[in-house]
């Protein structure tokens, strides 16, 4: 799995940091909350769950 922007994209409506006006995360932004639908995140979690979406969706 490519781990490309899975820390930047929110694993619930898969809004992308630094598109749409916004800021990309700083390494030194450990939680964010995302600003389409108000998820909060920690960072390595929402990571992990981004990789195990898209590891899943290869198997289909």
């Amino acid at each position: 799995i490519n781990p490309r922007n899975t820390t930047q994209t929110c694993h619930r409506c898969d809004f992308v940091m630094g598109t749409e006006g916004t800021d990309k995360l700083r390494l030194a932004d450990r939680e964010w909350t995302c600003p389409k639908c108000h998820t909060h995140h920690v960072r390595d979690h929402n990571a992990a769950q981004n990789i195990l979406i898209k590891g899943l969706a290869k198997l289909a």
